[in-house]
């Protein structure tokens, strides 16, 4: 490999697909209860089914951004051994984790000038993430120097459409969202939210639907507005504990376009934590981000 690749836990890669890769993971953590935990630890296998069971009985939970000391300790031996590194980072409209990551690297760009060190904000999560980081494996693998992968990173980045629904208001009005009269008002009238991570990286309302039916078949359409076929042929869906919703969509998608592939993520605890479960989203590439 002509350069290294370093991703944070935002991506939700498993590991065996992380030790393929040969990637580099930072992680942010979360606190359910009194536990504070890292959202990937090697070699440790997450209990999706139990998280969300928790959020779902308000077991409070909160977040925190990679540490610059783990980010240290991460990418050091990579610059030791005389390698190049692209950092292909959570949003940074999200968390402070890709500013953190990125100030360490500035500190090796000094001690190490030899080096190329490059970083992408994908202004993206979850899946959108991990998209980028698997097309920037894939460049890698195929010979593609570190400045051609970064310069596509960027080109393609605000080409990626993120669409959201939730089931449970309430997660979002304890981060803020909305508000707590929505949210009660929002419960009461079974109206779910429609949500987008925009240009800037943050997650914000664009809509609602009566009903979760209605929000799913919402979350199609405004793929069928957006999506580009000829930039790729794979749709995303996560889910957060919402799986029967998740293949409801993906029949939908491969009904629609003959030769797509839809490919599930179980959301990684982070994000969740803020999304609550019951989570459906679809991420794909479309001309530009709404």
């Amino acid at each position: 490999m002509n350069f290294e690749i370093l991703t944070d836990s935002g991506c939700n890669l498993p590991e065996e697909k992380i030790e393929q890769l040969g990637l580099h993971i930072v992680s942010m953590a979360y606190v359910l209860g009194d536990e504070e935990k890292l959202s990937y630890v090697k070699g440790q296998k997450f209990d999706h089914k139990a998280f969300y069971d928790a959020l779902k009985n308000k077991i409070s939970a909160k977040t925190s951004q990679v540490s610059p000391e783990q980010a240290r300790e991460v990418c050091r031996p990579i610059f030791e051994a005389g390698k190049d590194l692209l950092y292909v980072g959570f949003s940074s409209g999200l968390s402070g984790s890709f500013n953190a990551v990125r100030l360490v690297l500035d500190e090796f760009k000094e001690e190490f000038p030899d080096r190329k060190i490059f970083f992408t904000d994908t202004l993206a999560a979850s899946a959108g993430q991990l998209h980028f980081v698997l097309e920037a494996c894939k460049m890698r693998d195929e010979g593609k120097s570190i400045e051609e992968t970064h310069a596509w990173l960027e080109d393609n980045k605000m080409k990626l459409c993120h669409y959201f629904t939730v089931d449970d208001l309430w997660h979002l009005q304890r981060g803020g969202r909305v508000s707590t009269g929505k949210a009660f008002m929002g419960t009461l009238l079974s109206v779910k939210p429609i949500l987008i991570i925009n240009n800037e990286g943050k997650l914000v309302p664009v809509g609602k639907a009566k009903g979760r039916k209605k929000s799913l078949d919402y979350l199609l359409e405004r793929m069928e507005e957006k999506i580009d076929p000829l930039a790729c042929n794979k749709v995303y869906i996560i889910h957060s504990d919402a799986l029967a919703d998740a293949e409801y969509l993906s029949e939908q998608v491969l009904a629609k376009y003959e030769g797509f592939e839809t490919h599930y993520v179980y959301l990684e605890p982070v994000i969740g934590t803020h999304t609550g479960p019951g989570v459906c989203a679809l991420i794909f590439m479309g001309k530009e981000r709404e």
